[in-house]
């Protein structure tokens, strides 16, 4: 049977909810559609699985974000049940054009393409089985998914170099206005004793990747309006960065006691305690932002 571009607008919203038997076909629906979907994009999914544990792109948060949307969408669930079933024709549109996306991200070679092209099929598949207003509820979970995908390499290679090149401008100026002797050529800074070199492990990229995840979460489950969400998750770049040239920083402070503290365990434990100051950073940023609004309103109460 076909399904109609849009349905009619004299049909009633809870005619269309309030009959389980809709449910039970939407349910089936979508388990088929679903079915295919995986079926057609196994070998990109499986792709992008791999991608999560190429040590060479930091998509180490990825293992999890998958399961974040999940648990986003059943914290909805009783919300997404109000939802009137309208089944778009729309739908099979975007699904079949993820397909034909997918299909050139593959013969052009393009990973990212191919990738990006699963969701755009996503979002078809509930726009056909249950409707837009589905997919504007599921708007944050859907959103969410994108940051499972590596970003392209060019952006990348690019956001890393830019990165490596500000961690060590930044790392120097603290360490010199702590008072300590540093000289910094290019990437590569000079201290006694020991040489620091800000390699792409270094650069911030991959805090600044699990950052950003982590102030996506945080936004869904803790902060309220579109605003407040909005300057989180742009305060998480530059937090993120200053947390990164914090590393750099006491990096090259204890290595002037113990050349050994650069390297090794201790450099990986110092790049964890970085992530995790950043995180506080937002979640500060998120309290001053909650207080300066309780002032404004008190003030013009």
């Amino acid at each position: 049977m076909a399904i109609p571009l849009e349905h009619s607008q004299d049909q009633k919203p809870e005619a269309l909810l309030s009959q389980p038997a809709a449910w039970s076909a939407a349910t089936i629906r979508s388990l088929l559609v679903g079915t295919l979907l995986l079926a057609v994009f196994w070998p990109i999914l499986y792709g992008i699985y791999r991608s999560w544990f190429d040590p060479g792109i930091y998509m180490e948060h990825g293992l999890l974000v998958v399961p974040t949307a999940v648990y986003m969408v059943w914290t909805q669930r009783d919300k997404l049940k109000s939802i009137a079933l309208r089944p778009s024709g729309w739908g099979l549109v975007l699904l079949i054009g993820g397909a034909l996306e997918a299909a050139l991200g593959l013969l052009a070679h393009w990973i990212w393409f191919t990738r990006t092209a699963f969701l755009i099929s996503l979002v078809g598949s509930i726009a056909l089985v249950f409707g837009f207003s589905m997919v504007r509820a599921l708007s944050y979970p859907l959103a969410t998914l994108v940051l499972m995908i590596a970003p392209p390499t060019f952006v990348f290679a690019s956001a890393t170099l830019h990165l490596q090149l500000l961690a060590s401008r930044l790392g120097a100026a603290g360490l010199d206005w702590l008072g300590y002797s540093v000289l910094r050529d290019g990437n590569v800074l000079e201290m006694v004793g020991i040489k620091l070199s800000v390699a792409e492990a270094c650069s911030g990229i991959r805090s600044l990747l699990a950052i950003i995840f982590i102030c996506v979460l945080y936004n869904y489950f803790f902060v309220n309006g579109r605003s407040m969400k909005t300057v989180i998750l742009l305060m998480s770049v530059p937090i993120a960065i200053l947390g990164n040239a914090g590393r750099i920083v006491a990096t090259g402070i204890a290595g002037q006691y113990d050349s050994s503290l650069v390297e090794g365990a201790t450099h990986e434990a110092f790049g964890y305690v970085s992530v995790a100051l950043a995180a506080a950073g937002c979640i500060g940023l998120h309290w001053v932002l909650q207080h300066l609004q309780k002032m404004r309103r008190s003030k013009h109460a």
